[in-house]
């Protein structure tokens, strides 16, 4: 790790509607992902962890405030420009795995490839060898409904991977899954975003993971502050 910052949020501030009631998620906050970095960020529910993440991801633009990615101000981009920067830089990953069911496990994690123009036979080499990494060199032509749990979500964690971001963005990766597959799953993904020396932001409720991780933030009054379990 060095301290490089490749992710920074600088006075970021969005709200929602709720009748006639305005929800402040995010208030002026700032936050910074130095290079080769792991962060946890564990909060209660409702108060915008996944709406931070989103922010962070290029995938919904704050009411207010920049998003920095890698020296790029988010807020000078088109939609083709963001499209494009999160596409190479970010690999975000959902609590759900979201695989598309009429494609196979290899099919899945070519999406992104395919998406950023590269070659076929490249893609699929890529792909392989992802899915090589989580222990599933046997499963390239499995369907989502042959797999199971576990092996879904790793599936979905090398989709993420497989354009070769500089920050991983995940969103409870393992909380769909029973304990021995959530520890499983959860060390083999870290393992990975260290010998591949990625940067990574990452959703939990479980303290036991988060404390694996280089530190650990909180929301607070829409801030984004550090914590200490």
């Amino acid at each position: 790790m060095n301290n490089q910052v490749v992710l920074q949020l600088d006075k970021i501030s969005h709200a929602y509607k709720n009748g006639d009631e305005n929800l402040q998620i995010l208030h002026n906050a700032d936050f910074t992902l130095n290079h080769g970095e792991i962060v946890a960020l564990i909060a209660p529910s409702g108060t915008g962890k996944s709406t931070l993440l989103h922010i962070a991801g290029l995938l919904e633009k704050p009411q207010k405030g920049e998003i920095i990615i890698q020296d790029r101000k988010s807020s000078r981009l088109n939609d083709r420009e963001r499209t494009q920067l999160r596409l190479n830089s970010i690999g975000f990953v959902y609590q759900f795995h979201h695989l598309l069911a009429e494609f196979t496990a290899l099919e899945n994690v070519l999406i992104p490839q395919l998406m950023a123009r590269g070659s076929k036979t490249k893609a699929v080499n890529i792909g392989r060898d992802w899915l090589k990494k989580f222990g599933l060199g046997h499963r390239f032509d499995h369907y989502p409904g042959k797999l199971s749990g576990g092996e879904k979500q790793r599936v979905a964690i090398a989709r993420a991977l497989v354009n070769s971001p500089k920050i991983l963005l995940a969103d409870e990766p393992t909380g769909n899954l029973d304990e021995k597959n959530s520890e499983h799953v959860f060390n083999l993904l870290l393992q990975v975003v260290r010998s591949e020396g990625l940067t990574a932001l990452i959703v939990t409720h479980n303290h036991c993971l988060a404390t694996k991780m280089d530190r650990i933030v909180t929301l607070h009054e829409g801030k984004i502050i550090p914590c200490h379990l």
